[in-house]
């Protein structure tokens, strides 16, 4: 997966929070490798600008 980043911060969480994150990180990887569109809310950067939440909350200067 070129060009991605994934970063799971766990520590400190619930189990329950643990079993969703381990959901949406199979989801992106099932899309991915079944070459299906990634769910806007998981993207970071999209086709080089930023996406998702981080589109919302940063800016790149």
């Amino acid at each position: 997966m070129p060009w991605n980043g994934m970063t799971p911060h766990m520590s400190g969480t619930s189990l329950s929070a643990q079993a969703r994150y381990a959901a949406g990180t199979l989801e992106i990887l099932e899309s991915f490798l079944g070459n299906s569109p990634i769910r806007e809310e998981y993207l970071i950067v999209d086709r080089g600008q930023l996406a998702g939440t981080g589109a919302k909350s940063y800016q790149l200067n």
